[in-house]
C-alpha cells in the first residue's frame, strides 16, 4: 500500500491517506528530523498610544498607521464609525467600523474593529462607541528587533496514489519570526505565559476575515493583528492558526509550543490535535481558524487570496481528515455540549457575526468550499 508522506518544516513523517482515516490502524509511522540553515529578521516594534472614546477628537503625539477600537459585545452599536484629521484640520468622511467579536474560551470575548489611517493623519474621531478603548497604532517608527529562525516551513500531504490534492500538496507558511512576532508579547510582567498551549483533536476548519482594511506591508498587517489581541484585548497571542494576505502568503498565527505551526507534534488523520486558539468563542476546541487580512463586507478577496485559503483548507483537511463535504456533529471537549456545524465554516455559521464579511459570505459555499471539496479527489 502506498503511503501519503508528511512533512512538516524540517520533519519528515509517513502517514496514510487523509481521506482513508479507517486505515489509519494499519498505518505505520516515523520521524527522521533534518536541520535548516536559520538567519536573522528584523522588524520594528509595535507602538501603540491609548485613549478613551469620548465622541471627541483624538491627536496622537506620534504619527499613526491605524486605529483599533476595543469594547464589550453588548455595548456595539450599530453606526459606529471613524473619521481622520488631516493636515490642514480638515476632517475625512465617516467611515463604518465593522466589529468582530472574539476571544479565547478562559476570557470574556471582546469585539473590536481597526481602520486604516490614512497618509499624514492628525487625529481621529469616533462616533457611537462611547466608553470603547482606542488604540493609535504605529507599526513603522518602533526601535528594531531581531529574529533568529526559519523565516517558512511547510506543511505537505505528498500523493498517496489514492487522493489527489489538484491545487498542489505543499502548504509555504511565514513563520511567527518571519513577520516579525515580539514574543515577549505572550508573558506577563513575572515571566508567565500569559496564554498556555492546549490542544484538542480537531473536528472543524473556520474561515475569517480581519474587517480592517491592509496596508502594502502585510507583515505589518500582522504585526497589527498580533498586537490588538495580544495587548489591546489582552489575550497574549493571535487569536487565528493561520492568516492569509491579498497575495496569497499564508501566515503563522497562534503559537503552537514547538517548531511545528498549529499541531502537537505530526498531524494524521482522524488524531490530529490543535493548539487551541481564540476565534470562535465557544467553539475554538479543535476548531483551526483560518483568516484573510482585509475587509470583505462589500467586496471580495483577491483572487491570489481566494486560490491559497482554498489550498490551506485542502491541505488541512488532508492533514486532519475533516471532509469538506460533510456537516458534522462538533463536540465541545470539555462540556460534551454538541452542535450541528459545516466541517469547513464560516465564522458566522457558529456565531451571530459578519464576520468574513457579507460579500464574502455570500459566494463562500461555491468560491471556497465546494472547490476545497473538488480538489480532494
Amino acid at each position: 500500500m502506498r503511503r501519503r508522506h508528511f512533512l512538516a518544516g524540517a520533519t519528515t513523517v509517513t502517514g496514510l491517506s487523509a481521506l482513508a482515516p479507517a486505515l489509519l490502524a494499519s498505518a505505520s509511522a516515523s520521524a527522521r528530523t533534518t536541520t535548516e540553515t536559520s538567519t536573522t529578521l528584523t522588524a520594528p516594534r509595535v507602538l501603540a498610544e491609548e485613549a478613551r472614546s469620548t465622541g471627541t477628537l483624538v491627536r496622537p503625539e506620534r504619527r499613526f498607521d491605524l486605529v483599533s477600537v476595543t469594547q464589550a459585545p453588548t455595548a456595539v452599536s450599530e453606526g459606529a464609525a471613524v473619521r481622520f484629521e488631516t493636515a490642514g484640520g480638515d476632517l475625512s468622511d465617516w467611515r463604518e467600523l465593522h466589529f468582530h467579536t472574539a476571544g479565547p474560551e478562559h476570557l470574556a470575548p471582546t469585539a473590536s474593529a481597526m481602520a486604516r489611517a490614512p497618509q499624514g493623519a492628525t487625529g481621529y474621531e469616533v462616533r457611537g462607541a462611547d466608553g470603547a478603548d482606542l488604540t493609535a497604532v504605529n507599526l513603522h517608527d518602533g526601535e528594531e528587533l531581531r529574529f533568529g529562525g526559519q523565516e517558512r516551513v511547510s506543511l505537505s500531504a505528498e500523493d498517496d496514489g489514492v487522493t489527489t490534492l489538484t491545487g498542489g500538496s505543499t502548504l509555504r507558511v511565514r513563520t511567527r519570526a518571519g513577520w516579525g512576532a515580539d514574543e515577549s508579547l505572550r508573558f506577563g510582567d513575572d515571566g508567565e505565559d500569559l496564554w498556555p498551549a492546549q490542544f484538542h483533536r480537531v473536528q472543524a476548519l473556520t474561515v475569517h476575515h480581519t474587517a480592517m482594511a491592509t496596508t502594502d506591508d502585510h507583515a505589518a498587517d500582522m504585526r497589527a493583528v498580533y498586537h490588538l489581541h495580544a495587548v489591546q484585548q489582552g489575550w497574549g497571542d493571535v487569536g487565528y492558526h493561520l492568516l492569509v494576505d491579498p497575495r496569497g502568503v499564508v501566515y503563522e498565527g497562534r503559537h503552537s509550543g514547538g517548531g511545528l505551526p498549529i499541531f502537537r507534534g505530526v498531524p494524521l488523520p482522524g488524531l490530529a490535535e490543535s493548539v487551541t486558539a481564540g476565534h470562535a468563542f465557544g467553539f475554538n476546541h479543535g476548531n483551526i481558524g483560518v483568516c484573510l487580512l482585509g475587509d470583505f463586507t462589500d467586496e471580495l478577496p483577491t483572487q491570489a487570496a481566494q486560490d491559497s485559503l482554498v489550498d490551506v483548507l485542502r491541505i488541512l483537511c488532508a492533514l486532519t481528515g475533516v471532509d469538506p463535504s460533510e456537516r458534522i456533529e462538533y463536540v465541545h471537549p470539555d462540556t460534551g455540549a454538541a452542535t450541528e456545524q459545516e466541517a469547513v465554516a464560516r465564522h458566522r455559521d457558529w456565531l451571530q457575526t459578519e464576520c468574513p464579511g457579507n460579500a464574502f459570505s455570500e459566494v463562500f459555499d461555491t468560491v471556497i468550499r465546494q472547490r476545497v471539496a473538488r480538489g480532494l479527489l
